[in-house]
């Protein structure tokens, strides 16, 4: 069995197709409210094509209203606890449906997925690489995107890709918040 690799058709994870061998695999879709919903500002639904066309929902993230709450993941009928373990940086890991936690990391300006207590030697399961004009880049306009998913991966599908859904979109409100903070004028003391 071989890498998987998902190319995503848009530059942003909450609207973008999964694409396998150009075939779309999953789906996500976000639905903005213009009120807010049950305490909620969005839903991003996650569907997987099956064998015959069709789509079957495999997750969805509700978005909160308040950003001080956490988004609400669930993955089949399953609530996911993302939790979140760095301080000053973005990890943050998961049970997935076989029992085990991984973690989702920035690691050279790219996230990867990785198995905690795994032991030495134990790779990632997933990886978002990001090209432009053949030289990896920050995610924009001209450039692509792939998730790679390695064969010791592929019983975790659905997490992987609903999980990434929720921690790439994260990760970027936090990048887009440092530049907003960082384009500030420094305050008098």
């Amino acid at each position: 069995m071989s890498t998987l690799k998902l190319t995503l058709s848009r530059g942003d994870p909450l609207q973008t197709d999964f694409l396998a061998t150009d075939k779309v695999l999953y789906t996500s879709d976000t639905i903005t409210y213009s009120l807010a919903l049950h305490g909620s500002r969005a839903k991003t639904t996650v569907t997987r094509r099956d064998a015959i066309g069709g789509s079957i929902q495999v997750g969805f993230i509700e978005w909160p209203a308040n950003h001080h709450d956490r988004p609400r993941v669930v993955i089949r009928t399953r609530s996911v606890k993302m939790t979140k373990t760095g301080l000053y940086t973005s990890p943050e890991k998961f049970q997935a449906q076989d029992g085990r936690i991984y973690e989702w990391q920035i690691r050279n300006s790219r996230a990867q997925l990785i198995p905690l207590h795994a032991g030495r030697g134990v790779g990632y399961v997933a990886t978002l690489l990001q090209t432009s004009q053949g030289f990896l880049k920050v995610w924009n306009r001209g450039s692509s995107a792939s998730l790679f998913v390695p064969p010791e991966g592929l019983h975790i599908l659905d997490d992987i890709v609903v999980t990434f859904v929720y921690f790439e979109s994260q990760w970027r409100d936090g990048e887009r918040h440092k530049a907003r903070i960082g384009c500030l004028p420094a305050l008098a003391t």
